[in-house]
């Protein structure tokens, strides 16, 4: 009869970023000092690419809110822009000779600039908070990505150096480190797949601030033309100031 060989236990440690295989050597049950400090380094690093996953999707999903809330202020300087043209119309309307009474008047084109002030404020409102929101945005992820790359290469270094040891005294340790080998390479090209899913999750965040940039550009040129028919509309009181003055003349 062929002896008997030695059975091989597994363990497996259901971990959220991925199941954790551990294979014993043949006829060993109980892990070692070294073991011990192995498994722990290479739960941990699990441990943290799974942080990191789970942050780089909290981001993406503060960057989609963020973007939506870009896209809605588009629509709202639409709006500011139309309530400006309005005043504008009026104001033209003014300065042509022999204008119609019933479709312009100082009274008109005042409410108009008042309408267009009160809903410039409340767009200035939204959209300093949106800015607000993005410079957070890319700070975090700034921050994090420094600290994450830090963690990440600390304890690949301790994993490696753990495991370097851990084969120098194979013979004493209970963890097959041919095993451990091949599941540790499994690990690390799923860790990369996950890394490069990040990537372009924390890609499409990036354009966050792209999106900012392009609406605040459409908003300065607003505010520029604006302020530039402010004067305008201060050169038109002033005419009409100064024509109901010499009124008050002639009829004197």
């Amino acid at each position: 009869m062929q002896p008997l060989q030695p059975a091989i236990k597994k363990d497996i440690i259901d971990h959220p970023f991925r199941k954790i295989e551990i294979v014993f050597e043949a006829g060993k049950t109980t892990l070692t000092t070294q073991d011990e400090l192995l498994l722990n380094a290479y739960i941990r690093l699990h441990d943290l690419h799974l942080d990191i996953k789970n942050k780089a999707e909290k981001l993406y999903r503060e960057s989609v809110a963020i973007n939506q809330n870009i896209a809605f202020l588009h629509k709202e300087l639409e709006k500011v822009g139309a309530t400006f043209n309005s005043c504008v119309e009026i104001a033209d309307k003014l300065s042509a000779a022999g204008y119609n009474p019933e479709e312009a008047s100082l009274e008109k084109m005042m409410a108009a600039r008042e309408e267009t002030v009160s809903e410039l404020s409340d767009y200035n409102t939204k959209i300093v908070s949106v800015y607000e929101a993005a410079q957070a945005l890319n700070k975090k992820m700034n921050e994090e990505a420094d600290s994450d790359e830090e963690k990440l290469e600390a304890l690949y270094d301790e994993l490696t150096s753990l495991s370097m040891d851990h084969i120098e005294n194979s013979e004493n340790n209970a963890i097959d480190p041919v095993a451990f080998d091949e599941q540790f390479n499994q690990f690390k090209g799923y860790a990369n797949s996950v890394a490069n899913q990040c990537e372009h999750l924390l890609h499409s965040c990036d354009n966050v601030l792209t999106n900012y940039t392009n609406l605040n550009n459409q908003t300065t040129t607003i505010y520029n033309v604006w302020n530039e028919f402010l004067k305008r509309y201060d050169l038109l009181i002033a005419m009409s100031d100064l024509h109901n003055g010499a009124m008050e003349i002639n009829v004197n």
